[in-house]
């Protein structure tokens, strides 16, 4: 009886969807759950050429369909839910698609926005209900790519350990990581990682041409290969932390905020020697399997089997929005415990260091999007932290996941965009609207 009723609410909780769907006057939703196997065949016969695998961090074509689908390109683990599945109500606000934002000089609405830009899908929560939910080429079950929202989850995990004094963020990374020892790394603190401020000479956007992701001479492409995500047959080495003893020290840490994905992958190497269990392990049984998700995470993992927390995880929507209500007072409506204690959110609101900021890409293109926000600070993988509290973080192609615990508010997003289009100024608008 039990499980009848579960299948029955889910029933309901679809229908309701179609009903809001119809009341926000969306577009009707073209799911590429629909792909003829043809259409599939092709764009799995495109990735597999290994000048073509690079482009998956692209938004091309191809990469709509794959990007809901990396378990069709990548070796994948699951990262297991628990108990029984956390119920977010409908509380639909159809006037949250006539709010107004201003990009770029020109003022549009949510609902212009989703009609006219590569947006997959998007969703509101407050107070542990949805309020506005629109799905363009997804289906509600369907799962798609974080990038590198998914950074956030791996610093979660650290966080969580810190706070039960496991882990010394003050310590340099090869305390935890004898593979690093003699090396730069030596002098780079966990907290530098954390907090993408270790200065030295590979970033992932910050190089003086900024070639990181296409040039097999950079330091950055290289660790890529040996994680199996960039191609070049030519490259020997296939040790990621053979390349890593290689960097060298640029300036001091904590000089600048200079985005890489080299940090939150050496951040969770160290949350699996602490923790003893691969990352994919950790993230579940400390925040995945708590917090009532409807279905398994899927994570990359590299040719060695290290699971890559820093931009390969894939979930449904909801379950994203579910990842970020324990930041949130709502935090009770999906989870029996409190996930993150008031202390370790409280840190990252308020620890960062606004004069790093601005002095690298990201920074300067998070000002772009948030022109009106003074003192913005990064902390702990997120890209944005604003003096009210709230905290941003995106991913390649403009996947997002903004949290406003003042306002108990949670927006998430799926694209296959270039990442410019300031989904998260939208977003931003939204939370103070509400």
């Amino acid at each position: 009886m039990k499980r009848y009723v579960t299948m029955l609410g889910c029933a309901v909780l679809s229908l309701g969807l179609v009903v809001s769907a119809m009341a926000q006057d969306a577009k009707p939703a073209k799911p590429l759950a629909d792909t003829s196997m043809e259409q599939v065949k092709a764009i799995q016969e495109f990735f597999s050429t290994p000048e073509n695998r690079l482009k998956f961090q692209f938004p091309i074509p191809e990469s709509r369909y794959m990007w809901q689908n990396i378990g069709r390109i990548f070796n994948t683990v699951d990262v297991l839910r628990g108990g029984p599945v956390s119920e977010l109500p409908l509380n639909i606000n159809t006037s949250i698609g006539d709010i107004a934002f201003v990009k770029d000089d020109k003022t549009e609405t949510v609902n212009e926005h989703l009609d006219d830009y590569p947006v997959d899908a998007f969703l509101v929560v407050q107070h542990g209900k949805i309020v506005f939910e629109r799905y363009i080429t997804m289906r509600p079950q369907d799962k798609h790519i974080w990038f590198s929202s998914s950074k956030v989850a791996g610093s979660t995990i650290m966080a969580l350990l810190e706070a039960q004094g496991k882990i010394d963020v003050k310590k340099p990374v090869s305390h935890y990581l004898s593979e690093l020892k003699g090396s730069v790394w030596d002098t780079v603190t966990v907290e530098d990682a954390l907090d993408m401020a270790n200065g030295l000479n590979a970033t992932e956007h910050d190089e003086p041409v900024r070639d990181t992701r296409t040039n097999p001479e950079q330091i950055y492409y290289q660790w890529g290969v040996t994680l199996g995500f960039f191609p070049n047959a030519e490259q020997k080495e296939r040790d990621p932390y053979a390349v890593l003893r290689r960097m060298e020290r640029k300036y001091p840490g904590r000089t600048a905020f200079e985005y890489n994905s080299i940090n939150t992958w050496v951040m969770n190497r160290i949350n699996e020697r602490v923790g003893g269990k691969p990352v994919s392990e950790l993230f579940s049984e400390m925040i995945w399997s708590k917090i009532g998700a409807e279905h398994d995470m899927g994570l990359g993992i590299s040719p060695q089997g290290y699971p890559l927390l820093f931009g390969f995880a894939q979930s449904s929507l909801r379950d994203m929005a579910r990842y970020g209500m324990i930041y949130t007072p709502s935090w009770s409506k999906i989870s029996k415990e409190r996930i993150v204690p008031e202390s370790v959110l409280k840190m990252i609101q308020t620890t960062g260091d606004p004069g790093i900021y601005g002095k690298g890409y990201v920074g300067k293109k998070m000002q772009k999007s948030f022109p009106d926000d003074k003192g913005i600070t990064n902390r702990y993988q997120w890209d944005a932290i604003f003096t009210d509290g709230d905290m941003y973080k995106g991913g390649v192609g403009g996947q997002g996941l903004y949290v406003s615990p003042s306002r108990d508010t949670v927006i998430v997003w799926f694209c296959t965009g270039d990442g410019n289009n300031q989904e998260e100024t939208m977003a931003r608008a939204i939370a103070r609207h509400l």
